[in-house]
């Protein structure tokens, strides 16, 4: 039903997590101490970022150089981002379920329907600021 997430796996020293995304490694220091990005820590110097960090960069630049949005308003957008998605997923589990209990019920007294016609749908919210 949804798309596949990028992996949480640390694996891109920040020099290289930067030049993915096109920023400096200062801009990406800058947003960890900020709390936008929190990338896997070695020892107290090195830093590793994730696939998953990468599109949350690319997010992160999406929302301050094509939207105009200021770092403060990166920080609630991305908040409200991740609440959506919980959300969504809450959503998707309660479906299943009740789709489940639906085609239990339609079994268990022998319903002559067509169970797809009671079935509910669900369909995902998905962000437009990639």
């Amino acid at each position: 039903m949804s798309k596949e997430r990028p992996s949480d796996e640390p694996v891109y020293l920040i020099g290289v997590a930067a030049r993915m995304c096109g920023l400096h490694p200062q801009t990406l220091r800058l947003y960890e101490r900020l709390g936008l990005i929190r990338p896997h820590r070695i020892g107290n110097s090195k830093r590793l970022y994730s696939e998953a960090d990468i599109a949350r960069l690319r997010r992160i630049q999406h929302l301050t150089q094509h939207l105009g949005v200021n770092l403060a308003g990166v920080e609630v957008i991305l908040r409200l981002l991740e609440r959506m998605e919980r959300m969504n997923q809450e959503m998707e589990q309660l479906v299943e379920l009740m789709n489940t209990r639906i085609l239990q019920l339609i079994r268990e007294h022998q319903l002559p329907v067509n169970p797809e016609q009671f079935l509910i749908r669900f369909e995902r919210y998905e962000s437009e600021t990639e």
